[in-house]
Protein backbone atom coordinates (compact mmCIF):
# COMPACT_ATOMS: atom_id res chain seq x y z
CA UNK A 1 0.00 0.00 0.00
CA UNK A 2 1.31 3.21 -0.99
CA UNK A 3 1.10 6.22 2.18
CA UNK A 4 0.02 9.39 1.75
CA UNK A 5 1.62 12.08 2.63
CA UNK A 6 0.84 14.02 5.84
CA UNK A 7 2.42 17.31 3.85
CA UNK A 8 -0.75 17.13 1.40
CA UNK A 9 -2.97 19.86 3.41
CA UNK A 10 -6.03 17.83 3.35
CA UNK A 11 -4.13 14.93 4.79
CA UNK A 12 -2.74 17.52 8.06
CA UNK A 13 -6.36 18.82 8.34
CA UNK A 14 -7.75 15.20 8.77
CA UNK A 15 -5.39 14.01 10.80
CA UNK A 16 -5.18 17.07 13.44
CA UNK A 17 -8.41 18.43 13.73
CA UNK A 18 -9.72 15.24 15.03
CA UNK A 19 -10.82 15.29 18.47
CA UNK A 20 -9.00 11.88 19.09
CA UNK A 21 -5.89 13.19 18.21
CA UNK A 22 -5.72 16.71 20.29
CA UNK A 23 -2.65 14.84 21.77
CA UNK A 24 -0.68 14.98 18.74
CA UNK A 25 -1.53 18.61 18.12
CA UNK A 26 -0.41 19.10 21.43
CA UNK A 27 2.98 17.35 21.02
CA UNK A 28 3.18 19.16 17.76
CA UNK A 29 2.65 23.28 19.09
CA UNK A 30 5.01 22.59 22.02
CA UNK A 31 8.16 21.13 19.66
CA UNK A 32 8.20 24.06 17.40
CA UNK A 33 5.81 26.94 19.44
CA UNK A 34 6.35 26.38 22.92
CA UNK A 35 3.05 25.84 24.08
CA UNK A 36 2.54 23.25 27.13
CA UNK A 37 -1.14 24.26 27.63
CA UNK A 38 -2.99 21.05 29.54
CA UNK A 39 -7.05 22.88 29.11
CA UNK A 40 -9.10 22.59 26.50
CA UNK A 41 -8.16 23.05 22.57
CA UNK A 42 -10.78 23.86 20.82
CA UNK A 43 -10.76 23.46 16.61
CA UNK A 44 -13.49 26.05 14.96
CA UNK A 45 -12.52 24.75 11.34
CA UNK A 46 -12.71 21.32 11.11
CA UNK A 47 -14.61 21.08 8.24
CA UNK A 48 -13.41 20.41 4.57
CA UNK A 49 -16.14 21.12 1.84
CA UNK A 50 -15.93 19.30 -1.37
CA UNK A 51 -15.61 22.90 -2.92
CA UNK A 52 -12.51 23.56 -0.81
CA UNK A 53 -10.58 20.43 -2.26
CA UNK A 54 -11.55 21.38 -5.75
CA UNK A 55 -10.54 25.30 -5.88
CA UNK A 56 -6.95 26.60 -6.36
CA UNK A 57 -5.70 28.59 -3.72
CA UNK A 58 -7.79 27.17 -1.55
CA UNK A 59 -6.45 27.53 2.32
CA UNK A 60 -6.92 24.50 4.56
CA UNK A 61 -5.69 25.89 7.59
CA UNK A 62 -6.14 24.82 11.32
CA UNK A 63 -7.90 27.39 13.77
CA UNK A 64 -7.17 26.86 17.68
CA UNK A 65 -8.40 28.08 20.60
CA UNK A 66 -7.25 27.32 23.85
CA UNK A 67 -8.04 29.39 27.61
CA UNK A 68 -4.78 31.62 26.62
CA UNK A 69 -3.99 31.56 22.87
CA UNK A 70 -5.77 32.23 19.61
CA UNK A 71 -3.19 29.31 17.19
CA UNK A 72 -3.78 28.71 13.13
CA UNK A 73 -1.61 26.32 11.91
CA UNK A 74 -0.68 25.69 7.61
CA UNK A 75 0.82 23.50 6.34
CA UNK A 76 2.40 24.67 3.21
CA UNK A 77 3.61 23.20 -0.24
CA UNK A 78 3.85 25.94 -2.77
CA UNK A 79 6.44 28.83 -2.46
CA UNK A 80 4.06 32.13 -4.02
CA UNK A 81 7.16 33.88 -3.69
CA UNK A 82 5.70 36.24 -0.86
CA UNK A 83 4.83 33.72 1.79
CA UNK A 84 6.14 36.26 4.79
CA UNK A 85 3.88 38.85 3.77
CA UNK A 86 1.30 36.26 3.75
CA UNK A 87 1.81 34.96 7.04
CA UNK A 88 2.21 38.36 8.23
CA UNK A 89 -1.21 39.50 7.21
CA UNK A 90 -2.79 36.24 8.11
CA UNK A 91 -1.24 36.73 11.89
CA UNK A 92 -2.49 40.01 12.10
CA UNK A 93 -6.10 38.95 11.12
CA UNK A 94 -5.84 36.63 13.91
CA UNK A 95 -4.72 38.74 16.32
CA UNK A 96 -7.26 41.39 16.01
CA UNK A 97 -9.98 39.20 15.62
CA UNK A 98 -9.11 38.62 19.55
CA UNK A 99 -10.79 41.58 20.53
CA UNK A 100 -14.61 41.76 20.32
CA UNK A 101 -16.01 44.90 19.45
CA UNK A 102 -15.80 47.43 22.51
CA UNK A 103 -13.32 45.18 24.40
CA UNK A 104 -10.47 46.88 25.44
CA UNK A 105 -7.31 46.21 23.62
CA UNK A 106 -5.70 44.48 26.54
CA UNK A 107 -8.21 41.71 26.58
CA UNK A 108 -6.64 40.53 23.21
CA UNK A 109 -5.28 37.09 23.70
CA UNK A 110 -2.09 35.82 22.46
CA UNK A 111 -1.38 35.17 18.67
CA UNK A 112 0.29 32.28 17.70
CA UNK A 113 0.66 31.21 14.31
CA UNK A 114 2.48 27.97 12.85
CA UNK A 115 3.61 27.09 9.56
CA UNK A 116 4.98 24.34 7.72
CA UNK A 117 7.00 24.63 4.53
CA UNK A 118 7.56 22.28 2.18
CA UNK A 119 10.05 25.03 0.51
CA UNK A 120 13.09 27.08 1.80
CA UNK A 121 12.37 30.05 2.88
CA UNK A 122 15.53 31.63 4.45
CA UNK A 123 18.52 30.81 2.61
CA UNK A 124 20.54 32.44 4.89
CA UNK A 125 19.77 30.33 7.74
CA UNK A 126 20.67 26.23 8.43
CA UNK A 127 18.44 25.78 11.38
CA UNK A 128 14.86 24.47 9.79
CA UNK A 129 12.60 25.63 13.02
CA UNK A 130 12.54 29.49 13.07
CA UNK A 131 10.08 32.04 15.70
CA UNK A 132 9.45 35.34 15.41
CA UNK A 133 8.12 37.27 18.00
CA UNK A 134 7.97 41.25 18.72
CA UNK A 135 11.85 42.15 20.52
CA UNK A 136 14.24 44.47 19.97
CA UNK A 137 17.71 42.68 20.41
CA UNK A 138 19.96 46.04 20.78
CA UNK A 139 18.25 47.06 24.11
CA UNK A 140 16.95 44.06 25.08
CA UNK A 141 13.02 44.38 25.67
CA UNK A 142 10.01 42.63 24.57
CA UNK A 143 6.96 44.52 23.13
CA UNK A 144 4.75 42.22 23.84
CA UNK A 145 4.51 38.15 24.62
CA UNK A 146 1.11 38.11 22.19
CA UNK A 147 2.88 37.40 18.98
CA UNK A 148 4.67 34.40 17.80
CA UNK A 149 5.21 33.47 14.17
CA UNK A 150 6.99 29.91 13.87
CA UNK A 151 8.29 28.63 10.72
CA UNK A 152 9.11 24.89 9.85
CA UNK A 153 11.22 24.88 6.50
CA UNK A 154 11.11 21.09 5.84
CA UNK A 155 13.37 20.86 3.18
CA UNK A 156 16.53 21.69 5.75
CA UNK A 157 15.49 18.26 7.49
CA UNK A 158 15.84 15.71 4.82
CA UNK A 159 18.82 14.27 6.34
CA UNK A 160 18.90 13.22 9.90
CA UNK A 161 20.44 10.72 12.57
CA UNK A 162 18.87 8.30 14.29
CA UNK A 163 19.98 9.69 17.28
CA UNK A 164 18.72 13.23 16.72
CA UNK A 165 15.00 11.61 15.76
CA UNK A 166 15.11 9.69 19.29
CA UNK A 167 15.98 12.94 20.99
CA UNK A 168 14.50 15.71 19.66
CA UNK A 169 11.24 16.04 19.30
CA UNK A 170 11.12 19.02 16.61
CA UNK A 171 13.60 16.49 14.28
CA UNK A 172 11.18 13.40 14.94
CA UNK A 173 7.82 15.59 13.26
CA UNK A 174 9.91 16.51 10.37
CA UNK A 175 11.19 13.44 9.77
CA UNK A 176 7.34 12.05 10.40
CA UNK A 177 6.24 14.45 8.00
CA UNK A 178 9.49 14.21 5.39
CA UNK A 179 8.80 10.04 5.31
CA UNK A 180 7.30 8.82 1.83
CA UNK A 181 7.31 5.46 1.88
CA UNK A 182 6.37 2.40 4.40
CA UNK A 183 9.88 1.56 5.21
CA UNK A 184 10.50 5.65 6.27
CA UNK A 185 7.77 5.59 8.48
CA UNK A 186 8.36 2.80 9.86
CA UNK A 187 12.00 3.72 11.16
CA UNK A 188 10.62 7.13 12.76
CA UNK A 189 7.64 4.75 14.38
CA UNK A 190 10.26 2.43 15.98
CA UNK A 191 13.13 5.31 16.56
CA UNK A 192 11.56 8.01 18.06
CA UNK A 193 10.72 7.85 21.58
CA UNK A 194 7.65 9.94 21.35
CA UNK A 195 4.40 8.35 21.63
CA UNK A 196 2.42 11.45 20.01
CA UNK A 197 4.64 10.68 16.69
CA UNK A 198 4.59 7.09 17.00
CA UNK A 199 0.50 7.40 17.10
CA UNK A 200 0.99 9.62 13.98
CA UNK A 201 2.40 7.20 12.23
CA UNK A 202 -0.35 4.72 13.18
CA UNK A 203 -2.91 7.08 11.86
CA UNK A 204 -1.31 7.70 8.38
CA UNK A 205 -1.46 4.29 7.95
CA UNK A 206 -4.98 3.98 8.80
CA UNK A 207 -5.70 7.25 6.79
CA UNK A 208 -3.88 5.44 3.54
CA UNK A 209 -6.34 2.25 3.91
CA UNK A 210 -9.30 4.72 3.54
CA UNK A 211 -10.68 4.84 0.24
CA UNK A 212 -12.43 8.13 0.68
CA UNK A 213 -9.34 9.73 2.37
CA UNK A 214 -7.52 8.71 -1.02
CA UNK A 215 -9.62 10.20 -3.26
CA UNK A 216 -9.96 13.40 -1.48
CA UNK A 217 -6.27 13.89 -1.49
CA UNK A 218 -6.36 12.55 -5.42
CA UNK A 219 -8.68 15.98 -6.04
CA UNK A 220 -6.49 18.20 -3.66
CA UNK A 221 -3.43 17.25 -5.45
CA UNK A 222 -4.79 17.71 -8.69
CA UNK A 223 -5.98 21.54 -7.55
CA UNK A 224 -2.60 22.14 -6.40
CA UNK A 225 -1.11 21.05 -9.60
CA UNK A 226 -3.30 23.68 -10.94
CA UNK A 227 -2.41 26.20 -8.61
CA UNK A 228 1.32 25.05 -9.33
CA UNK A 229 0.95 25.35 -13.14
CA UNK A 230 -1.53 28.54 -12.70
CA UNK A 231 1.38 30.52 -10.62
CA UNK A 232 3.85 29.36 -13.28
CA UNK A 233 2.35 30.85 -15.92
CA UNK A 234 1.64 33.91 -13.87
CA UNK A 235 5.38 34.55 -13.36
CA UNK A 236 6.26 33.89 -17.04
CA UNK A 237 3.79 36.13 -17.99
CA UNK A 238 5.14 38.59 -15.77
CA UNK A 239 8.79 38.18 -16.94
CA UNK A 240 7.84 38.90 -20.48
CA UNK A 241 5.65 41.74 -19.99
CA UNK A 242 8.45 43.01 -17.82
CA UNK A 243 10.90 42.31 -20.71
CA UNK A 244 8.59 44.55 -22.67
CA UNK A 245 8.41 47.12 -20.84
CA UNK A 246 12.07 46.91 -20.37
CA UNK A 247 13.07 47.18 -23.79
CA UNK A 248 10.33 50.02 -24.75
CA UNK A 249 11.87 51.94 -21.71
CA UNK A 250 15.25 51.21 -22.91
CA UNK A 251 14.79 52.40 -26.44
CA UNK A 252 12.59 55.74 -24.80
CA UNK A 253 16.32 55.91 -22.91
CA UNK A 254 18.31 55.76 -25.76
CA UNK A 255 15.62 58.47 -27.98
CA UNK A 256 16.25 60.82 -25.03
CA UNK A 257 19.83 60.57 -23.80
CA UNK A 258 21.60 59.09 -26.69
CA UNK A 259 19.52 60.24 -29.75
CA UNK A 260 23.40 61.31 -31.82
CA UNK A 261 24.87 57.51 -30.66
CA UNK A 262 21.67 55.68 -31.44
CA UNK A 263 21.44 57.19 -34.71
CA UNK A 264 24.75 56.84 -35.87
CA UNK A 265 24.41 53.25 -34.76
CA UNK A 266 21.36 52.44 -36.14
CA UNK A 267 22.76 54.11 -39.81
CA UNK A 268 25.60 51.91 -39.53
CA UNK A 269 23.16 48.65 -39.28
CA UNK A 270 21.21 49.83 -41.93
CA UNK A 271 24.15 50.67 -44.63
CA UNK A 272 25.25 46.88 -43.62
CA UNK A 273 22.07 45.50 -44.06
CA UNK A 274 21.39 46.88 -47.41
CA UNK A 275 24.70 46.46 -48.67
CA UNK A 276 24.11 42.72 -47.94
CA UNK A 277 20.91 42.62 -49.70
CA UNK A 278 22.20 44.53 -52.76
CA UNK A 279 25.19 41.99 -52.55
CA UNK A 280 22.98 39.21 -52.32
CA UNK A 281 21.84 40.07 -55.99
CA UNK A 282 24.67 40.30 -57.48
CA UNK A 283 25.74 43.97 -57.57
CA UNK A 284 29.60 45.20 -57.59
CA UNK A 285 30.85 47.21 -54.96
CA UNK A 286 30.96 50.60 -57.53
CA UNK A 287 27.03 50.17 -57.96
CA UNK A 288 26.34 49.50 -54.25
CA UNK A 289 28.39 52.21 -53.14
CA UNK A 290 26.33 54.82 -55.26
CA UNK A 291 23.25 53.22 -54.63
CA UNK A 292 23.94 54.07 -51.24
CA UNK A 293 25.21 57.49 -51.29
CA UNK A 294 22.36 58.28 -52.82
CA UNK A 295 20.08 57.26 -50.17
CA UNK A 296 18.81 60.27 -48.07
CA UNK A 297 20.65 60.52 -44.39
CA UNK A 298 22.85 57.41 -45.66
CA UNK A 299 26.57 58.50 -46.78
CA UNK A 300 28.88 55.24 -47.74
CA UNK A 301 32.18 55.72 -46.65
Amino acid sequence: MEYLSPKLDIVFKTMFSDKNNTDMLRSLLKAYLGIDESGEYILSNTEITPEELDRKFARLDLRITTESNEINVEIQLLNDKNYSDRCIYYWASLYTSTVKRGAEYRSAKAALSLNLLDFVLFDGCDDFNSNFIWYDPENKISLSDKARIGIVELPKMRSFTAEQVRNDERIAWAAFFNAKSKEEFDMVNRVTKSPDVQKAVTVIRQLSGDERIREEARKREEALFNERSALIGAREEGLEKGRAEGRAEGRAEGRAEGRAEGRAEGIEKTIESVAKSLREMGMNEEVIREVLNKSDGIKWE
